[in-house]
């Protein structure tokens, strides 16, 4: 399948490229600095900026799917995730293609952790109120502009990432993240974002996912 993947350069970006490339896709890359893809083979590098509606809509033309890791790169930031994804959604429109699968954040929405523990609760709580308040309000607004498309959308919903190795083995909750469920590998969560490619179980769905 022909996928462009957004954020490519991050953590989940590049596990994503990796594993795509590995089962026979072909993928474009869209990053802002093609030395960060270094290493990775197997797949185009398209330079862009996400901002950017023409290298937006160019990097969309000719792909049967769209996949978005993007994250900024300031807890500050709460406007590159819905600003570009009023490029993403148009540019997919424009050329006829449906599939978006996007990376979320469990802990943006307090339903996401009704079924983790009380200190579980308390911890994001916090730093949803703190640390993370932007990154949050900039993912519930992404997320709300994707819900109102008319995008075959999955939005993949995980609590905190780890740069370890993936187990293959996750819990995936339709509701919440799972009871204790406050961590994954990007590695895990990345094989759940491409496995939804072939997939329609999640269609116009928000999955929570964790260890």
């Amino acid at each position: 399948m022909k996928i462009v993947v957004f954020g490519a350069s991050g953590g989940t970006g590049r596990e994503l490229v990796r594993q795509s490339v590995a089962l026979g896709h072909e993928v474009t890359a869209f990053v802002r600095n093609p030395a960060s893809m270094e290493g990775h083979t197997g797949m185009r590098v398209f330079v862009g900026n996400a901002l950017d509606d023409q290298a937006v809509t160019r990097a969309i033309a000719g792909q049967e799917a769209v996949l978005s890791a993007l994250g900024s790169r300031s807890l500050r930031d709460n406007s590159l995730l819905p600003e570009a994804i009023r490029r993403i959604l148009p540019s997919m429109q424009q050329h006829r293609v449906r599939r978006l699968i996007v990376l979320g954040a469990a802990g943006a929405w307090p339903g996401g952790r009704s079924k983790v523990s009380g200190m579980g609760k308390l911890i994001v709580g916090l730093l949803g109120m703190t640390l993370l308040r932007r990154p949050f309000q900039s993912q519930r607004a992404m997320q709300e502009l994707i819900h109102t498309s008319d995008t075959d959308w999955t939005i993949v919903q995980p609590p905190f990432l780890l740069n370890a190795p993936g187990r293959g083995v996750y819990r995936v909750d339709g509701e919440s993240l799972p009871p204790r469920g406050m961590r994954i590998a990007r590695a895990d969560v990345a094989q759940f974002m491409l496995a939804q490619l072939g997939n329609d179980e999640w269609l116009r769905k928000s999955p929570f996912i964790a260890w």
